[in-house]
């Protein structure tokens, strides 16, 4: 017997093993060039964790080691499957899919052809004078495996090090905790007057504190939502869009209370909008947002993002988890699917931080169980119905959440810090189930995607239970957050305090406190909208809200009285719709069409 037929028929595990782990690494260096390009040279999102600069390498290693070690073990029943061409071929053709999965444009047949074909070429190689080729390809994944491995996990460590220091002396001012409920609306609130039990602890806090009835979101969607909020800007002024991060030297209120002594925290669940190559993270000393789970590692793989890895993942029973092996797609959603991160975790993230700081801090916590594909755990999925629907789902992922505010604030009771903490809790945005005609959220104005609840707990700042009527707009939280913490400098944080409006009067003068409303023309998958036909503005004050499409269309609703906003009197008062869109002219900024 010849030493390649020997080489064939009585491979070297560990020979078939380092090959697999090498082809791993390749297929994995092309992604993170993919994304390397995306986030530090396009300027846009990739939706990846910062670790998958070695979560990557790893997940492919397991993957398709596991590949050839299952290969090796059917060797044993079909004595074939342990020559090791075979095992090449299979090894080679799975490392190749991993890698053209990245390159968008190419049909799957065309991506399953070019990858059948590396995996020959590269079995081929393992014979003759060619295995010298194998053996230094092999030798330079496996280097470049381990240094990105190496290296991802030092730069990891090097982050928790530097987490949350300071440069200055400690501040003497109260700690300052924002808790944003990402996709809650106010109409499903408790808190507002909703018949389902939905919020019983933050209905407990505002007892405690001031409860805004009439809070508006700067935005339909989570980026501008909390870049706003973040910078005290207008959707129009700062920029955050569906494909760009916040850029730029712009002030942020974690870098105002950092530069003046506070610790800074985020700790976040949206996987697509809150992480930190969206820009949010500026001014924090820590941003926690992807999970670091068995999960999410496997899921930096581009092979466990295909549709048929997505669906048998995700789908129902054994009988979804079939159709999805039968029907062998591979493009899934654009966007990567992750660990999802329940509030649980980020609470749990949020108090171990907290136990650790010896200073003030300012801490800024999202919470994602609200938001689609609405799936709250357990007993939360079935608390308000047996077979819930969409929306019964949705308000078991409000109540989630509520649960979770209630454990926090319990916990830093216990610990003291509670009474010196002003405690805020809010939302980014609002959802639609069919309002209007429209599902989901980004691409409208109307009320149930702009009215989110507002509460601020500023014990010996702001007196307790106080029900605001006053028209407020989330913008202007930064700069009474500020105010709450004893940090004036007139002219450099944009906004006006909400401190002023904390009574329980409204002011009812035309124009008063107009609050500004604003999305970009949607680029969002699903769904259909106004927004699709262009940049949206909306002006509201205690009395009306005016909408503005990209198409001149206009909107004027007595929203306080007709919540449905199905009475458009735009073409009734036409004098009123022509003042309000005098006054969108002076304080709207041109977004992107």
């Amino acid at each position: 017997m010849t030493g390649d037929a020997a080489r064939d028929s009585r491979p070297a595990f560990s020979a078939s093993v380092a090959r697999a782990a090498a082809l791993a690494a390749l297929a994995s260096a092309v992604q993170l060039l993919f994304v390397y390009r995306k986030v530090h040279v396009n300027g846009t999102f990739a939706w990846a964790s910062r670790d998958i600069y070695w979560t990557s390498p790893l997940a492919n290693i397991v993957l398709l080691v596991a590949l050839a070690a299952i290969l090796w073990g059917l060797g044993r029943i079909v004595p074939r499957l342990r020559s090791a061409t075979v095992i090449d071929a299979a090894v080679g053709t799975v490392a190749a899919l991993a890698a053209l999965l990245v390159i968008g444009g190419l049909a799957e047949w065309a991506v399953l052809l070019l990858a059948l074909g590396a995996g020959v070429q590269w079995s081929r190689l393992g014979t003759g004078r060619a295995q010298v080729v194998q053996r230094w390809v092999t030798r330079l994944g496996l280097a470049v495996g381990l240094l990105s491995i190496v290296g991802g996990l030092g730069e990891r460590l090097t982050r928790s090090r530097r987490a949350g220091a300071g440069d200055v002396a400690a501040a003497s001012g109260p700690n300052v905790l924002l808790i944003i409920w990402d996709t809650v609306r106010a109409a499903n609130l408790g808190l507002y007057g909703y018949a389902r039990a939905t919020s019983p602890e933050l209905e407990q806090l505002a007892r405690d504190g001031v409860t805004w009835n009439w809070a508006m979101s700067p935005a339909p969607w989570t980026l501008p939502s909390h870049c706003s909020m973040f910078t005290g800007l207008h959707p129009g002024e700062h920029s955050c869009r569906w494909d760009d991060p916040l850029r730029g030297d712009t002030v942020t209120l974690a870098g105002e209370f950092r530069r003046h002594g506070w610790r800074t925290g985020g700790f976040v669940a949206n996987p697509f909008y809150t992480t930190a190559e969206t820009g949010l993270q500026r001014g924090f000393g820590v941003w926690e947002d992807f999970r670091l789970s068995p999960r999410q590692v496997l899921l930096s793989s581009t092979l466990m993002q295909t549709a048929i890895a997505r669906d048998v993942l995700t789908g129902d029973g054994w009988a979804g988890k079939t159709k999805a092996l039968r029907q062998l797609k591979l493009r899934g959603d654009p966007k990567p699917l992750s660990d999802r991160k329940l509030a649980t975790h980020v609470v749990d993230e949020f108090l171990e931080w907290q136990a650790r700081e010896q200073r003030p801090f300012f801490a800024a916590l999202n919470l994602f169980d609200a938001h689609d594909p609405y799936d709250p755990p357990a007993p939360w999925r079935t608390k308000f119905s047996a077979s819930p629907d969409r929306v019964a789902l949705y308000d078991g992922g409000i109540a989630y959440m509520d649960h979770e505010l209630g454990r926090l604030l319990r916990e830093l009771e216990q610990r003291g810090a509670l009474a010196n903490t002003v405690v805020v809790v809010t939302s980014d945005h609002g959802e639609m189930f069919g309002e209007h005609g429209i599902e989901n959220h980004g691409h409208a104005l109307y009320l149930p995607l702009i009215h989110v609840p507002l509460v601020i707990r500023a014990p010996g700042r702001l007196a307790a239970g106080i029900r605001s009527e006053s028209t407020v707009g989330l913008r202007d939280l930064g700069a009474t957050l500020l105010e709450l913490a004893g940090i004036s400098e007139p002219g450099r944080f944009p906004g006006q305090s909400l401190v002023p409006t904390a009574t329980a009067a409204a002011d009812t003068t035309p124009g008063a406190r107009l609050v500004l409303a604003e999305t970009e023309r949607s680029k969002l998958f699903w769904g259909k909208g106004p927004a699709r036909d262009g940049a949206m503005h909306a002006l509201m004050d205690d009395r009306y809200h005016y909408i503005r499409d990209g198409k001149g269309r206009e909107e004027l609703f007595r929203y306080r009285v007709d919540t449905g906003q199905t009475e458009n009197l735009a073409g009734l008062d036409t004098s009123r719709a022509a003042w309000y869109r005098s006054r969108l002219g002076t304080v709207s900024r041109r977004l992107v069409q």
